[in-house]
């Protein structure tokens, strides 16, 4: 039977005695995480789906990291004012996320069959827009009103509010380009920032034709200094005059210039030049290479800011989970997970709760590492010699951190709902249970960097490149997650400067 500690907060166990996962539904007008109240979880409201909803599924047959998300459409909520509806039906992709549900409850194990023909792109993109996302929009359009539609030969400084989001490109063959592509096209995005994808001009229009996204236009310059702050810029960032795009193939040229977006982006990053930066998909494979030799993104950021710790941090507005090992192979996990590395994983996990999400007094649940969180030590004693002893230190201190519990079970009886955050033992026991939640919307950011930045929780998924089935649901969040924690951060430090010492 699993053990829980005397003080965890209360749980209700709607589990099943098989101990099989319970089915999660993705809770109704969920507001951003910046704005989620610290101790009340989202309360779930069933919504009616309407038929025959199109899907897209961001799943590449190759990558083990990646799962399938459902998405059905949801009716829209009645009580939306006139203004509002005015809006969404003369803008397309309008601001406003519709709410989900699970076909009858079920996450079928098995890749989906994938609907012929094009998705309704309308749809998709009318879900990635929440209620408070919505209002900075409209603030934006007000602030926006009585400007020419073509903007000026000569674009005057941004105003402060105004951020300067990066995007770089990514492997091109995989769907990095067409998600970019899909989450721009509609220029929504452009009334509350500037974005700047660091790529290829000749490779975007490549995919523009591909997509039929021919009366849609792009802005190149050739420097950060020479953007538009009306329209989506793309800067080049390698000679491309002679590559042509290969959907769904690994290729060294395409590593090559996924290396090469990244280095550009992050060097104005570095400068201050931008606010924040969001990565596209990259193969790890194809990338490396002399000045490359890293796991993923994340570590190559961390040197570049010189960081010496960091922490990988899967954001979604229902569930945000936090990895104490992250891509290291799993016979490795056991000699890393120790008193020190909890302990300073824990404080960066509440320190970007606090200015990066706005919550002045976080809950973090801590998972166990062996089945069952040890079953008081018959089937390991990590729990009692190293976990259980150092949350006890750190409750003493008035931190609200909770644990050891066994993850199955944690996950299961959806008990992530009572916390802030989660803090997993390793990459897999975290990410697996958090992209079956929130795969379509989860968002990969990383923690404890002087800079922001973020990426879509998902892979260059080869299998659908190119085929205008991929969603761009999570780049989108990966945007406004990139925005929204800009901002908050910005305001912390505001705050934390100006307060009385």
């Amino acid at each position: 039977m699993e053990q829980r500690q005397p003080d965890e907060p209360s749980q209700q166990d709607n589990s099943q005695t098989t101990g099989e996962v319970a089915d999660i539904q993705p809770a109704n007008n969920r507001t951003p995480d910046s704005q989620q109240p610290a101790s009340q979880p989202p309360v779930n409201q069933p919504v009616a789906p309407k038929q025959n909803a199109p899907q897209r599924n961001n799943r590449q047959a190759s990558t083990p990291n990646t799962n399938v998300a459902e998405v059905t459409s949801a009716e829209q909520r009645p009580e939306e004012n006139q203004q509002n509806n005015e809006r969404n039906n003369g803008q397309k992709g309008g601001n406003q996320r519709e709410n989900r549900q699970q076909n009858n409850g079920q996450r079928p194990t098995e890749a989906r069959q994938r609907e012929n023909g094009r998705p309704d792109r309308e749809r998709a993109n009318n879900e990635n827009r929440t209620q408070p996302r919505e209002s900075v929009a409209n603030e934006a359009a007000v602030r926006d009103a009585g400007q020419p539609n073509n903007p000026p030969a000569e674009q005057p400084g941004r105003s402060e509010d105004r951020l300067v989001i990066g995007i770089s490109l990514g492997d091109y063959n995989g769907i990095g380009p067409e998600v970019i592509l899909k989450a721009l096209q509609y220029n929504r995005l452009q009334k509350i920032c500037t974005p700047v994808i660091y790529g290829s001009m000749r490779i975007l229009n490549r995919y523009r034709n591909l997509l039929n996204m021919k009366d849609w236009n792009l802005n190149g310059a050739q420097s950060i200094g020479q953007i538009s702050h009306k329209l989506t810029n793309v800067i080049t960032c390698w000679p491309d005059q002679n590559q042509e795009i290969q959907p769904g193939r690994v290729t060294p040229e395409a590593g090559q210039a996924a290396f090469a977006c990244l280095q550009r982006a992050v060097d104005d990053l570095k400068a201050g030049k931008l606010d924040a930066l969001v990565t596209a998909p990259i193969n790890k494979y194809n990338i490396q290479s002399d000045e490359f030799k890293f796991p993923g993104h994340t570590e190559y950021l961390a040197q570049e800011f010189g960081v010496p710790d960091n922490l990988m941090f899967m954001v979604s507005e229902t569930l945000r989970v936090g990895v104490v090992t992250g891509h290291i192979p799993l016979g490795r996990v056991r000699q890393n997970v120790t008193r020190e590395r909890i302990a300073q994983k824990l404080g960066l996990m509440m320190q970007s709760l606090q200015q990066d999400f706005g919550i002045e007094k976080p809950k973090i649940a801590v998972l166990g590492l062996n089945p069952h969180a040890g079953e008081e030590g018959l089937l390991g004693n990590e729990e009692n010699d190293v976990i259980k002893p150092l949350l006890n230190d750190l409750r003493s201190k008035g931190q609200l951190v909770f644990g050891p519990y066994p993850a199955d079970g944690f996950f299961g009886t959806r008990s992530y709902k009572k916390f802030d955050a989660v803090l997993a033992m390793y990459h897999d026991q975290g990410l697996i249970p958090f992209k079956s939640i929130a795969f379509e919307e989860g968002v990969n950011f990383t923690a404890g960097m002087p800079a922001v930045r973020t990426s879509p929780d998902h892979g260059t998924a080869y299998d659908i490149a190119g085929k205008d089935m991929a969603d761009e649901t999570s780049m989108l969040q990966a945007i406004y997650t990139a925005i929204d924690v800009a901002r908050n951060r910005k305001e912390y430090l505001e705050l934390e400067a100006g307060a009385l010492r």
